[in-house]
């Protein structure tokens, strides 16, 4: 748990869908390093996003849901992801680790963007699914710079994810 004051904006979908997802996709076209957390993961202009950051060197780090392992309209675009991966990491976890039930699933969306700059970080976090669905559901999502709740966000992903590697390993694609 952390405690921070913050500038942020809030959208509010579905009627700021389109707006969040151009900011979020904006995010992605600026960062020499980026860390993801999904449960739905499925959007294809952040795979294309993806695919000429790592080209253009960024390090990119995913923690999905178990069940994107296995989904018919995950499974294909993570497999490609991870072949294609030269900088970087996919990990697929379940609630694990601290969690009374290690077996549910991960469901935080959330985002870090480390910019070219390399000071400034672009956080992200809300309810929406990053698939094409997610931008008109009724969803939230805010997007705030924030050192602390980037390094937060980033040590907890990096416990679930070292977790994941070593006590799911039928998971891992």
């Amino acid at each position: 748990m952390i405690t921070i004051t913050i500038t942020e904006t809030d959208y509010f979908l579905p009627e700021d869908g389109t707006a969040a997802k151009a900011k979020f996709l904006e995010l992605l076209n600026k960062l020499t390093e980026v860390w993801i957390s999904a449960f739905g993961f499925t959007l294809q202009p952040m795979f294309d996003d993806l695919e000429k950051a790592n080209a253009a060197g960024a390090k990119i780090h995913v923690l999905l849901d178990h069940s994107q392992e296995v989904g018919r309209a995950e499974a294909p675009k993570v497999k490609d992801l991870v072949a294609h991966l030269k900088h970087g990491d996919v990990t697929i976890t379940t609630a694990g680790i601290h969690s009374g039930a290690p077996s549910q699933i991960w469901h935080w969306k959330g985002m870090v963007v480390k910019d070219p700059n390399g000071k400034t970080m672009h956080c992200w976090e809300g309810s929406t699914n990053f698939s094409e669905n997610g931008w008109l559901q009724g969803n939230s999502a805010r997007v705030f710079s924030s050192v602390d709740w980037a390094k937060a966000f980033v040590n907890q992903f990096e416990a679930h994810r070292a977790w994941a590697r070593q006590n799911l390993p039928q998971y891992q694609v």
